[in-house]
């Protein structure tokens, strides 16, 4: 009778059971729709804020520079870039010092790549920090680029100061007019940019010039300098190996010229050509047929005798022909000044004749034959004695031939030399 009684109720209960149930779970569906309902809200809110910084627009950031440098420069740097990509960026800013400092430049766009080098002036001597930024036609800027690099200034000089001048070894005057200067070696962690050259020229007109640094082993080579002016020079550092600026020392003076360097003109004399025994041929002299009077298996040598110390030295007789108008010559580019072709004499033989002369005559085209040495600029007999000396004074930068000729009889005549030498005065 009880579970009779129980059971309509139990059927009631659970009809009304499901149905709370079904409204819970639908309430629940409709809290959770209002909640997200709400953050999409909010979250729209929050996405729409920038807008009011951007006047209701996108946010644009135009175009930045790539491969951003900074070249060190004395108490200044420059900034330098690439800029590729949208034609409308107009100019750029550059800040340093925490921004405290800044510097606006335009950009003047000329090609799909272009390139942008900015100097900025006035800066302490140590390392920076410079933010770079770019601007469109619109005003709209780019997210701001970081680049470091050094600036130099009174310390580094003080270094460069304590390493002074590269040193200079040798200096010579050669036969084309030109300087040469043998520097020492310098290794490459020192910076040497090169060597600044100030100097006369043959017309006495002043010159600069820069010689860039080789490491190893540097003749540097200045033509057409004046012997009558000083040449001053000075050492060119940079802080690092690629720079804007770079730093020097006092100048200095070399040693006044006193010789212009023949070739091969010293003995031992070196030869081009030789019969493997007793005679041969100078080499770097200029000879004519008529200086190589020892013939050889059909070849005729002349000039030097390789059977001892080898000598500028020409024989006749003692089964050799004689020596007619046989020459020896360089050819020299000299300019302005005061000269004094010698030869040290180291012995001689006198037959019926000897007649042997040092002469310089212009142009390249050689020494004239004995009979016409008047037409040379100067000329010397060479007499029996332990030097001959042939002087002659340029007004204007010449080329001329310089060098021996001989006339010398068979009945055994001969003439060596130690050196032909040309010296300034």
């Amino acid at each position: 009778m009880e579970n009779q009684l129980r059971a309509p109720f139990n059927s009631i209960f659970k009809k009304v059971k499901i149905k709370f149930m079904k409204q819970y779970i639908i309430s629940i569906r409709i809290v959770l729709l209002i909640v997200v309902l709400g953050g999409v809200v909010v979250s729209c809110k929050k996405m729409d804020d920038y807008k009011k910084y951007a006047d209701g627009g996108e946010i644009i950031y135009p175009a930045t520079f790539d491969s951003l440098k900074v070249i060190p420069g004395n108490g200044r740097a420059m900034i330098t870039g690439l800029l590729s990509g949208i034609p409308n960026i107009v100019k750029f800013r550059v800040y340093w010092n925490d921004g405290l400092d800044s510097l606006e430049a335009p950009v003047v766009r000329k090609g799909k790549v272009d390139t942008i080098k900015q100097v900025i002036p006035n800066l302490p001597e140590g390392p920076r920090t410079f933010i770079v930024r770019t601007f469109d036609d619109k005003g709209n800027r780019s997210i701001p680029t970081t680049v470091t690099g050094n600036v130099y200034g009174a310390n580094f000089q003080a270094s460069v100061n304590e390493r002074g001048n590269r040193a200079v070894f040798k200096t010579v005057f050669n036969k084309d007019g030109g300087a040469e200067i043998t520097l020492a070696d310098v290794d490459a962690y020192v910076n040497v940019l090169g060597m600044h050259i100030r100097y006369y020229d043959a017309t006495n007109n002043v010159r600069d010039t820069v010689i860039p640094v080789q490491l190893k082993n540097q003749v540097a080579v200045v033509p057409g300098v004046s012997i009558q002016k000083p040449i001053t020079y000075n050492t060119l550092y940079l802080p690092e190996p690629v720079g804007i600026d770079t730093f020097t020392v006092q100048a200095a003076t070399l040693s006044a010229f006193t010789e212009v360097t023949l070739l091969n003109n010293i003995h031992p004399v070196a030869n081009r050509a030789n019969d493997g025994s007793r005679w041969a041929t100078l080499r770097d002299w200029i000879s004519n047929d008529a200086a190589q009077t020892h013939n050889t298996n059909g070849v005729n040598y002349g000039g030097t005798d390789i059977s001892g110390d080898a000598k500028i030295y020409f024989e006749a007789g003692w089964g050799a022909p004689g020596i007619t108008n046989g020459k020896i010559h360089q050819v020299c580019t000299l300019p302005p000044g005061n000269y004094s072709f010698e030869g040290e004499v180291d012995w001689w033989a006198v037959g019926s004749k000897n007649d042997s002369y040092l002469v310089a005559a212009a142009g390249a085209n050689g020494l004239p034959d004995v009979s016409g040495l008047g037409t040379a600029i100067s000329y010397k007999r060479v007499d029996n004695g332990s030097r001959a000396i042939c002087t002659f004074t340029l007004t204007q930068q010449t080329t001329l031939s310089l060098g021996l000729l001989l006339d010398l009889a068979s009945d055994g005549e001969a003439m060596r030399f130690n050196s032909l030498r040309l010296y300034i005065k």
